[in-house]
């Protein structure tokens, strides 16, 4: 049989005798593979969920004068008789709302990438384990070979890859940046809440209003069925008046429930947003919407002032400045790479003897290249783009806030007439069944016309109460976008935030 590596039965037994040595070196191999191969396994596993905390005990979101507010209404939440105002629930939510996970995960992710932006200026130092072996040995018996021909042999050399420092730096000034984005847009998120359990309050009150109204023409029903069924019962006929009086009496009724039902809602929608179980009982103030509102004029402010005081302006401007240091960050990418390495791999002229001991080196490493066809000169010009993209948008988004100002100003002045026109109607409706409750007291009218009349009055008073939560839900729209409202409970924004 022919062998394409012709070997002799010395040299075979050589290479086994190489092959048992080396077994052990392969066995740590294999077990290093292994355990390779379990840690990806581990990987694929379902994480951990993280662990409920405040996520703003770090960042600056929160006042100081108001932590302690923050951090009294947690313990209360399982009282029974606690009744929570809107403020206090405002700083629950803070604290538990699920509408701020996303933002405050972010906030954790761009806090560790600027801790590993700030490691970069530091090298890597590296160890790097080599075995090898021949297989084949053509030189066994060769003279002046070295003593460990033939036998495996364990190799370890150090490398420290040195960041490019220019390029480090301006890393550090972009997480550093980014974290800061993250903290306002977080503000944001939690603004945005604030605003969302406001609405939920006015609503609340205003239902609780309507249903008491409602509620409370429920008897005169009851008393116009029994008027008709006293004049049927006299007169000995049956006519339609008791079937349309009996059918009007059920219409209010189902008003009242679809009311009652309407409360429920917006009550399991505010516990929605602060983050509590439905099946939870949570007892919350309506009266304290009042206070939402009190001192807010937005006819005595300019646009142009509120615009600077607003999240998006400095997210906007941080935008802009990041832009900046991308920009350098591209041209950083002309600095060489810089690297040592330690090893036992002479350089060229260094000799060394067969039978001697190996030498280790100190390498410095400069690594550029000669012709990279562009590529940075072209990430420089995408930072450039994105700058001007970021400026230009700037004045976008302050054209859209003049635009949304003027929008609720307006909408606020429409409230405001539709609410005198509905007071005109209410102050009609009272005025017309006081004039039939005289004139029934007088004897000159029925029980009919009274009931009709303080039913028109009543509904004209639930429509007034339906315009004052439109004026008002106008009004707060005005609030949030002048971020009046948010100021209130995180303060207003930094001035700079990189």
């Amino acid at each position: 049989m022919k062998h394409i590596f012709p070997v002799s039965r010395a040299k075979g037994r050589a290479a086994a005798g190489s092959l048992r040595r080396a077994a052990p070196l392969l066995l740590v191999l294999l077990l290093a593979l292994f355990a390779v191969a379990c840690s990806s396994s581990k990987a694929s596993m379902k994480s951990p969920e993280l662990p409920p905390r405040h996520w703003l005990d770090e960042a600056p979101g929160v006042p100081v004068e108001n932590k302690d507010k923050l951090e009294a209404v947690v313990p209360n939440l399982y009282d029974p008789d606690k009744q929570f105002s809107f403020e206090e629930l405002v700083f629950l939510t803070i604290q538990q709302s699920p509408l701020l996970v996303n933002s405050a995960v972010d906030l954790e992710i761009n806090r560790l990438a600027r801790t590993n932006a700030g490691w970069k200026y530091l090298p890597e130092p590296r160890m790097v384990l080599t075995v090898s072996n021949n297989i084949t040995r053509y030189n066994m018996n060769v003279r002046n070979t070295p003593s460990d021909y033939g036998r495996p042999r364990l190799r370890a050399s150090f490398y420290a890859p040195f960041p490019n420092p220019v390029a480090t730096y301006f890393e550090n000034k972009v997480q550093q940046g980014l974290v800061n984005v993250a903290i306002s847009t977080h503000r944001k998120a939690v603004g945005d809440v604030i605003y969302e359990m406001a609405q939920s309050y006015l609503k609340l009150e205003a239902r609780r209003r309507i249903l008491a109204a409602q509620k409370g023409i429920l008897p005169l029903g009851t008393n116009l069925v029994q008027y008709w069924q006293q004049v049927e019962a006299v007169d000995g006929r049956q006519g339609t008046s008791l079937d349309m009086a009996r059918q009007s009496q059920r219409e209010r009724e189902l008003n009242v429930e679809k009311s009652t039902q309407e409360e429920t809602i917006d009550r399991t929608r505010i516990k929605l947003i602060a983050g509590v179980e439905p099946e939870q009982r949570l007892r919350v103030d309506p009266g304290s919407a009042d206070d939402i509102l009190e001192g807010f004029d937005g006819h005595t402010l300019k646009w142009e002032d509120r615009w600077a005081m607003t999240e998006d302006e400095l997210l906007l401007r941080a935008q802009l400045k990041l832009s900046d240091y991308n920009i350098m960050l591209a041209w950083a990418q002309y600095v060489p790479n810089i690297s040592f390495y330690v090893n036992d791999s002479p350089p060229a002229g260094q000799y060394q003897p067969p039978n001697g001991k190996d030498d280790y080196f100190l390498h410095v490493n400069f690594d550029f290249p000669l012709i990279d066809w562009g590529r940075r000169y072209r990430d420089v010009q995408t930072a450039r783009m994105k700058k001007a993209q970021a400026f230009h948008d700037i004045a976008r988004r302050r054209t859209e806030y003049s635009y949304n100002w003027l929008q609720a100003e307006q909408r606020v002045t429409l409230a405001e007439t539709d609410l005198k026109v509905q007071k005109i109607r209410l102050e009609t409706a009272e005025m017309k069944y006081k004039e039939a409750r005289i004139a029934f007291d007088e004897g000159t009218v029925e029980l009919p016309q009274v009931v009709e009349g303080e039913e028109a009055a009543a509904n004209a008073r639930i429509a007034y109460i339906r315009a004052e939560l439109e004026y008002n839900l106008a009004r707060l729209e005005w609030m949030y976008i002048a971020n009046l409202l948010q100021e209130r409970f995180l303060g207003p924004p930094a001035k700079e935030i990189i």
